[in-house]
């Protein structure tokens, strides 16, 4: 099964490859004073490594910072149409490249969003079979996928559904992250991955233990709850009719 990753990268870089094979601990006032601005208050934080941190926690905020290559992780980002994101989130770092990575294995739904220079160049999400979101030029990446050359798989004896993608979204929206930054988070990675585990971010929370006010949700409403609290984790139901767990378990993934 895919990983589950919600992440959105600023890049000022022409090699964010190169940059991440080498970096070492982020820069720790730059990746805070974002962490600051996303939960709206003082923060405090911690070493957690981008494997982990790619699967963002309620109440978290995870920030890494290398002067012109920044990536955030928060439970905000998730959103079944990358290209919608808020633009809050977007802004919070100026940058020519952003990328936003989103899959969810639970539901098998993966997805991305490119920008440049703060205009959507390339947005697509879906479900194994339903696609969910298409916007802008396919990237170079995408023509073996959209010619079969990675067939989704299917559990012993379940039948394949005509209507089927000829590929994982997941697989699909980790490439984008593969072909860009030089990674992606399900193993078995390649032999010429980088291996996120070896990437140092920070985990922020606030400092006095109560959560603040923070960026908008990806679809634009509040991430926290009316008692001050982030919300717990909530099934958001695709588009269309079917039931969508059963086409889950349909899917080896990748």
């Amino acid at each position: 099964m895919g990983a589950t990753a919600a992440t959105l990268w600023f890049i000022d870089v022409a090699e964010p490859k190169g940059i991440l094979a080498i970096v070492g601990r982020p820069d720790e006032a730059a990746s805070r004073a974002i962490a600051e601005r996303v939960l709206g208050e003082p923060v405090a934080g911690r070493p957690e490594s981008l494997a982990r941190a790619a699967d963002p926690q309620p109440g978290h905020v995870y920030v890494a910072a290398w002067g012109g290559l920044t990536v955030i992780a928060h439970d905000g980002l998730r959103t079944d149409r990358p290209g919608e994101l808020s633009d809050q989130w977007w802004d919070l770092q100026p940058a020519h490249r952003q990328f936003l990575l989103v899959s969810d294995a639970e539901r098998a739904v993966g997805g991305f969003a490119v920008r440049t220079d703060g205009v959507l160049k390339r947005a697509f999400a879906a479900h194994p079979v339903d696609i969910l979101e298409d916007e802008g030029l396919p990237e170079l990446f995408e023509g073996p996928f959209w010619a079969g050359e990675h067939p989704l798989t299917y559990a012993e004896g379940v039948v394949p559904d005509p209507r089927a993608l000829p590929f994982h979204p997941m697989e699909f929206a980790e490439q984008a992250n593969r072909e860009l930054l030089g990674f992606r988070y399900t193993h078995p990675l390649d032999a010429t991955d980088l291996d996120p585990a070896r990437i140092q971010v920070i985990d922020f929370v606030p400092a006095s233990g109560t959560a603040g006010p923070v960026v908008p949700s990806a679809q634009g409403a509040p991430v926290l709850g009316p008692d001050g609290a982030p919300p717990a984790p909530v099934e958001r139901p695709l588009d269309g009719d079917y039931e969508d767990r059963g086409k889950v378990r349909s899917f080896f993934g990748f």
